[in-house]
């Protein structure tokens, strides 16, 4: 298997049975040393199959904390002609425990105009 950034992600939008291609994501830590701000690790953009696989380099060493991950729906939304939708963002955010930062993490987002839901990925 090649090396792959250490977390990834998928966007498939459950209203159509697509892939949500060209959602801009976002990847930060919080930084607990830095009263609580979040700090920018990587962006990138879901490619044709809704996925980004390259946000880190693969040789990134995670550490344990809080991250979180911003999807920008709303620029997806208007990509695809949908007007009427409640949420503009999505954010994920989940915690890479000590001991479990070799791991690798996917966060899949399933996505409709009204509604979205999340699970730790393989």
């Amino acid at each position: 298997m090649a090396a792959r950034s250490p977390i990834t992600c998928h966007v498939l939008d459950s209203s159509c049975g697509r892939p949500g291609r060209n959602v801009p994501v976002k990847l930060e830590a919080l930084n607990t040393a830095a009263n609580n701000t979040w700090s920018g690790l990587a962006e990138g953009l879901t490619d044709t199959d809704g996925r980004v696989s390259t946000l880190l380099d693969p040789s990134y060493q995670l550490v344990a904390g809080i991250y979180r991950m911003t999807f920008q729906t709303s620029e997806y939304w208007a990509s695809v002609g949908v007007t009427s939708y409640f949420h503009p963002y999505v954010q994920i955010i989940f915690e890479i425990a000590p001991g479990a930062e070799k791991q690798h993490y996917h966060i899949p987002l399933l996505l409709s105009p009204y509604s979205y839901t999340t699970y730790r990925g393989s």
